[in-house]
């Protein structure tokens, strides 16, 4: 008898301590859930309005209908107001512009993948109706600005004033035909090259060189149509835009922001730049060196090597904009397309026997770029 009550004694012991377990636990997980809940609310009360998708694309919607409504006030007041005030109003509308640009690319870090393109796709949009419009109420000539090479190859034989539009105020003597390869640049037409180094491109162009030489900070460049081209790109971005390549080499000193690269096929590209995105692209090259992963989608057969270009002042270019420690990020590319833990199969890494040296673009000649 006394062995059952011992028994019964030590059951009961064994229950209240279970008990009293129980109870510690529920206290303490009550306890989490309290504080996890504080510390959400303080996150919410400091967190960053920008990083929330919907804030973003909400104020990115007014700005543009914004930009649009605007536009179309000017186009139906053209004849009613001063060729003066057109002007403020068209550069504060690509002022605007170049912001909301901006605003993309600072926020491509944490929007989704297609709200990015169909947000850049939208500003360019807007880009080229500007540039329409300003066409339209204040008709001026075209320009582009020449770089400062050596004579060590010849210009292509593509004719400039089809494809760059060069002034042509500076003739020859033999029948009058301009030179653009010996045609001095008016100061004037360097004043305009300026205000516009912000908004330059090239497109719909092939079979040529170009090259541009500038330490301009703040500058935006957008590539577009170009089949068999080789672009040189001596000084520094703060985007970058690449559309619709076939079979070109691109070679570009850093970008301080971001690089957008859409529908490129048979290219190399050497870039250095803060964000690479790339989206539909295939059997495309990359020598790249970043401070952030690159990132691919809908994306096959690509590579990835160091960066490989110089020219006469890249390195302070370099440390300017805070690309000039080598990361080894060129590698460690994520693929948006392919989830799995193991290796996607639409990038690898560049063999070293089939990496070009290299590029030097010291000595290089070529054309110019278009102005906006």
């Amino acid at each position: 008898m006394a062995s059952d009550n011992t028994e019964e004694y030590d059951k009961e012991m064994l229950e209240k301590k279970h008990a009293e377990r129980l109870e510690r636990l529920a206290l303490i997980n009550k306890s989490r859930l309290e504080e996890a809940s504080i510390r959400k609310s303080q996150a919410a009360e400091t967190s960053d309005p920008r990083e929330s998708v919907d804030v973003f694309l909400s104020a990115f919607t007014q700005r543009k209908e914004s930009v649009e409504k605007e536009l179309a006030s000017a186009l139906e007041k053209k004849n009613a107001l001063e060729q003066t005030l057109i002007k403020e109003h068209l550069d504060s509308l690509a002022l605007e512009l170049s912001a909301m640009e901006k605003l993309v690319a600072d926020a491509s870090y944490f929007l989704p993948a297609y709200d990015v393109r169909s947000s850049q796709t939208a500003v360019l949009k807007l880009k080229d109706e500007l540039a329409t419009a300003s066409a339209e109420l204040i008709p001026k000539k075209k320009f582009s600005f020449r770089s400062k090479a050596a004579k060590k190859q010849p210009i292509p034989t593509t004719a400039a004033d089809s494809t760059t539009g060069e002034i042509k105020d500076e003739k020859q003597n033999n029948g009058g035909v301009s030179s653009p390869s010996t045609s001095p640049v008016s100061k004037e037409d360097s004043m305009a090259v300026q205000e516009s180094n912000n908004r330059e491109r090239i497109q719909g162009k092939q079979n040529s060189v170009f090259v541009r030489d500038s330490d301009v900070l703040g500058a935006e460049l957008t590539l577009s149509h170009l089949k068999n081209c080789r672009v040189y790109l001596r000084g520094r971005l703060t985007t970058f835009y690449i559309h619709g390549l076939r079979n070109c080499q691109i070679f570009a000193g850093p970008v301080t922001g971001s690089v957008f690269i859409d529908d490129v096929e048979g290219s190399t590209l050497v870039l250095a730049s803060h964000q690479i995105r790339i989206h539909s692209t295939k059997a495309t090259d990359f020598y790249l060196r970043v401070r952030s992963r690159p990132i691919v989608e809908y994306t096959t057969n690509v590579r990835f090597a160091p960066y490989a270009f110089s020219y006469p002042g890249m390195q302070e270019d370099l440390v300017a904009a805070n690309l000039a420690e080598e990361t080894g990020l060129w590698e460690k590319v994520d693929d948006f397309r392919w989830l799995r833990a193991v290796q996607s199969p639409n990038w690898t890494s560049l063999p070293l026997k089939e990496r070009i040296p290299v590029e030097d673009g010291s000595s290089v000649q070529g054309l110019g770029c278009d102005g906006l």
